[in-house]
């Protein structure tokens, strides 16, 4: 994940207490207003929450800038879709994931 001033200068991101996550407010190419919520958690993962003022789900364009924004274009990124049990979306938001480290070898990538 690029750092936060990098990504400072696209999006103002407000720093949450206690933890290495950031939100914010972006304007995408499209036009569309969207919120971001994007940290590092302890269990080895950077993650970046997208959800569009416009109440429906980002397209792939849109999550591709997103993806852009914060990370390097050689980096792998992807979406998890959980089984239907493990469902927690109480939004119209999708999420972006990548290991801190980039070992991928959890996934048989490496």
């Amino acid at each position: 994940m690029k750092e936060w001033d990098d990504i400072k200068g696209v999006m103002w991101l407000e720093k949450w207490p206690l933890t290495d996550a950031r939100s914010g407010k972006l304007k995408l190419p499209s036009g569309v207003d969207c919120s971001v919520v994007a940290g590092r958690n302890e269990e080895g993962w950077e993650h970046v929450s997208v959800a569009l003022y416009a109440r429906r789900l980002p397209k792939w364009d849109e999550m591709c800038y997103i993806k852009d924004l914060f990370w390097n274009e050689d980096e792998d990124v992807v979406q998890i879709h959980p089984k239907k049990s493990e469902y927690a979306n109480i939004a119209e938001a999708l999420h972006l994931w990548r290991p801190k480290d980039g070992d991928w070898a959890i996934m048989g990538r490496g």
